[in-house]
C-alpha cells in the first residue's frame, strides 16, 4: 500500500524479492517464495498484472499495479480501512 500511496506516476511495479526486503521480513528464500504467492493470488484476483516481458535468465516475474486496478483506487481513495480489509480478506481466504 506504501507503494501506490507514495507513488507519483500512474503505475507501480514490483517484484517478490522487493517485497519481501520492502516488509522488513528479510531476503531468505522461504520470504521471496512467500511474497511471490501472495502476488500470484493478487493477479489471479485481477489486482495486479504479472508481466512477462523480459523474462530472460532471471525468471522473475515482475508485478504491475496501475491506476486502472481496483486496489489503486481503493489505496488512493481510503488506505487505511478498505485496502486493508481488502487484502487481508484474499490472504485469509487463499
Amino acid at each position: 500500500m506504501s507503494l501506490i500511496k507514495n507513488s507519483k506516476g500512474k503505475v507501480v511495479s514490483i517484484r517478490a524479492a522487493s517485497l519481501a526486503k520492502m516488509t522488513g521480513y528479510g531476503s531468505d528464500h522461504r520470504t521471496i517464495l512467500r511474497a511471490a504467492r501472495l502476488l500470484k493470488r493478487l493477479s489471479r484476483q485481477n489486482l495486479v498484472r504479472a508481466n512477462t516481458e523480459g523474462l530472460g535468465k532471471n525468471r522473475s516475474y515482475r508485478y504491475v499495479l496501475d491506476e486502472n486496478s481496483e486496489l489503486w483506487r481503493l489505496v488512493r481513495s481510503n488506505p487505511t480501512v478498505k485496502a486493508k480489509e481488502l487484502l487481508a480478506q484474499l490472504i485469509k481466504n487463499s
